[in-house]
C-alpha cells in the first residue's frame, strides 16, 4: 500500500500527476471520504496495489482529487460523530488493508 496525504507534494498538479502515474502502473486510488458513492471500508475488497488517499482535517479530500479516485470508502460510526481525525482514519484504513492482505496470504507472516 502506498500511503499518501494530500499535503505530500507541494502542488495539486504534482499530486494529481503522481496519482495518475500510479493508476497507469496498475494501482487503484482508494479515497477515505464520506460521499454519496462511498462504500463501507469492511465491504471493499482492497486491491493489493492500492494508494490510500486521505484528506485534510475537517475539509476532507478536495474535489479535484476525488475526481481521480477509483473508489471511496468510509468508516462506519455510531452516534452523532460525522468524522474521525485523519490519523485515526488512516490507521483504521491501513489495518483493514493489512488484515485483508494477511487473510489472502499475500502480506507475509505475522
Amino acid at each position: 500500500i502506498v500511503l499518501t496525504l494530500v499535503r505530500l507534494l507541494s502542488t495539486m498538479q504534482n499530486l494529481l500527476e503522481w496519482l495518475r502515474i500510479k493508476q497507469s502502473e496498475g494501482y487503484k486510488v482508494v479515497g477515505v471520504e464520506q460521499t454519496s458513492a462511498s462504500v463501507s471500508i469492511g465491504e471493499l475488497e482492497f486491491p493489493e496495489k492500492a494508494v490510500l488517499l486521505l484528506g485534510k482535517e475537517k475539509e476532507g479530500i478536495p474535489v479535484p482529487y476525488l475526481q481521480c479516485v477509483d473508489v471511496c470508502v468510509e468508516i462506519p460510526q455510531l452516534g452523532i460523530i460525522r468524522s474521525l481525525n485523519v490519523h485515526v482514519s488512516g490507521a483504521i484504513s491501513i489495518w483493514e488493508y493489512t488484515k485483508q492482505m494477511l487473510d489472502k496470504g499475500s502480506g507475509g507472516s505475522s
